[in-house]
């Protein structure tokens, strides 16, 4: 697939990156949405329908943090219902130098670990590992010091090049510029959804129509990132619902999940 320059309106004015249409031949894929598994607002079947009556996309991610039972039941759902949609295995691993995000992994990761302990772990799962929302100072996002040095001894097999969150849009001209300057990764595209609106708003392009054409694509480096920036009204309608599940729900269940773990592990 030919290169392409994102096409960036900069600072306030921002609405959009990548390809305007759909490359011919090109599947669309959304590798990073979030489910009620983790902090997201909806459950799996919800997300499936969504995706089937209301997106183009043909394959779909569940990137739950530190969780992977969302993808493992989103697989199941779409097999069960013989969906159009294809579905990666992923997940969102909390590392102690940020989030890192695991795809093709079938196991949950521990927590708090650092990037490089992380990364070694997904590498002997026969995982991929990519940097989401990378150099973002609002959430727990993987610095450019970090980024590098980790690389040059353990490669990251691509970075989000497109996140459409506030989180994702602050670090999009650093990563841009620090990827096709020195990294030179697949770049990909992920909505990091955490309500259905969100879905599909970052999307990742590649040639073929199945998964393994994706991972292809990946290893060619034939993969666009694109889709368009959330605004203000975007983030005003899921704020108080995400808040609560991110900041109260969420780490609550963690804990006590972490907690009945090493119960287990002690009897």
């Amino acid at each position: 697939m030919a290169k392409h320059r994102p096409s960036i309106r900069q600072g306030l004015s921002w609405v959009s990156a990548g390809p305007a249409t759909r490359p011919p031949g090109a599947s669309k894929a959304d590798l990073h949405i979030h489910s009620t598994y983790s902090d997201g607002l909806d459950s799996i079947p919800q997300i499936l329908d969504y995706v089937e009556q209301h997106t183009d996309l043909d394959v779909i991610a569940i990137a739950d943090h530190d969780d992977v039972r969302g993808a493992h039941e989103m697989r199941e759902l779409a097999a069960r219902r013989n969906s159009r949609v294809q579905v990666i295995m992923a997940t969102e691993i909390t590392t102690r130098q940020g989030h890192l995000l695991a795809l093709f992994v079938e196991r949950d990761f521990p927590m708090l670990k650092s990037l490089r302990a992380s990364m070694e772990m997904v590498y002997e799962a026969g995982g991929l590992v990519i940097a989401p929302h990378p150099l973002s100072w609002i959430t727990a996002s993987i610095r450019e010091k970090t980024l590098l040095e980790v690389h040059k001894e353990l490669p990251f097999h691509g970075v989000e090049a497109f996140n459409p969150t506030v989180a994702g849009r602050v670090g999009h001209g650093a990563i841009t510029r620090l990827n096709q300057g020195q990294l030179q990764l697949p770049e990909l595209g992920g909505s990091d959804a955490h309500a259905l609106s969100m879905i599909a708003l970052g999307y990742t392009y590649f040639p073929g129509t199945t998964i393994d054409d994706f991972r292809a694509a990946l290893a060619a480096r034939t993969t666009l990132a694109g889709g368009r920036f959330m605004n203000f009204r975007d983030h005003a309608e899921i704020a108080a619902p995400n808040m609560w599940r991110s900041m109260i729900v969420s780490p609550s269940y963690k804990l006590q999940r972490s907690v009945r773990r090493r119960l287990g592990h002690q009897l």
